[in-house]
């Protein structure tokens, strides 16, 4: 009788402990864990995916066609510079698999490559919100605000209440 009330009081507190963990998960700063699993990308191009939402998002906008050439014009460079950025990606992935696949790499010539690569990393975004406001400035103000409106919905998910 002893140990049934052992056991049932060690139950009892796993369940606790296991029922708090999700509240807790659930009540995290982006409360993120609705959207499910991400399972990746799955060797596609990650370019390819960004557009296509890119071009989901403004096709709700009916844009004007003067609105729609600057679009295309402001894409191609988008288009543009994520390959570039892919490739500078791929390059230093190759150059790592590279220097580790040696008896002894040299992990000094390694940091330096990445260190490259990050300090490339907020021109590239810069660039990219370059990008954003250019497009933004053709927008008419119905289309302001429907943008603003998607991007604090977005941001709402991260906000403290």
């Amino acid at each position: 009788m002893e140990t049934r009330k052992k056991y049932f009081f060690v139950s009892v507190l796993f369940i606790m402990l296991f029922a708090g963990f999700g509240l807790l998960a659930g009540c995290a700063p982006c409360r993120g864990f609705h959207r499910g699993f991400h399972p990746g990308f799955h060797n596609k191009d990650f370019s390819e995916h960004v557009l296509r939402r890119l071009d989901k998002r403004v096709k709700a906008l009916n844009l004007s066609e003067a609105q729609k050439e600057k679009y295309e014009e402001i894409k191609g460079k988008l288009v543009t510079r994520l390959k570039e950025h892919r490739d500078d990606r791929k390059r230093l992935m190759e150059e790592i698999q590279t220097e580790m696949k040696k008896g002894e790499p040299d992990v000094k010539a390694l940091s330096e490559s990445i260190k490259k690569q990050i300090k490339r990393f907020p021109d590239f975004m810069e660039g990219n919100l370059d990008l954003f406001i250019e497009f933004y400035q053709t927008l008419n103000k119905e289309q302001k605000d429907k943008i603003m409106s998607t991007m604090r919905k977005q941001m709402k998910r991260c906000w403290k209440e």
